[in-house]
């Protein structure tokens, strides 16, 4: 067997790239048609306010309004549709309807947004921007991934795998 550095790296590479191929070649399905008329409703509310939010977030970043990027990065984290008061059915059928990875790039996001909310109590405006900028990632992952029957420019999207994953799964 060949054990050339270059060679080791090469085949790592193409082997990497291969299997990146054939994850993002095969297409989840869109989430929402599974999900009971109460769940359906409550993702779509907490979408509709997570989306409200960010754009008055970004709006307070680049204004210096570091209580309004506190607050609304806390109201993004209390949309989070697992801590709303879900019966145990709710939980159940919520968990049934949609792939895991999607709950997790969901709780990613909040935990982003506590995070951004820190910031914003801390005035770290660098901090700000760049928790900002991970959760538009995060939505954009979550979107092209599990809403392309609604988000159709995202269906073709080339999106980097590390995008919506919390640093601990990219281990």
């Amino acid at each position: 067997m060949i054990n050339h550095p270059s060679i080791t790296r090469t085949v790592a590479l193409v082997s990497s790239f291969m299997l990146a191929t054939l994850v993002s070649s095969v297409a989840a399905e869109p989430v929402g048609s599974d999900l009971t008329p109460k769940l359906r409703g409550l993702l779509i509310k907490e979408m509709i306010q997570v989306e409200l939010a960010m754009h008055e977030v970004f709006s307070a970043i680049v204004q210096g309004r570091h209580a309004m990027v506190a607050e609304k990065g806390q109201s993004i984290h209390d949309s989070f549709i697992m801590a709303q008061s879900l019966t145990d059915e709710d939980r159940q059928d919520l968990k049934a309807s949609v792939p895991p990875e999607f709950l997790q790039i969901d709780t990613y996001l909040h935990e982003l947004s506590a995070s951004l909310a820190e910031a914003g109590h801390a005035e770290d405006t660098p901090r700000q921007v760049e928790l900002f900028g991970r959760m538009t990632e995060t939505c954009v992952a979550c979107h092209s991934a599990y809403v392309t029957d609604r988000f159709e420019g995202l269906e073709a999207s080339d999106v980097p795998e590390e995008w919506g994953l919390a640093p601990e799964e990219l281990d």
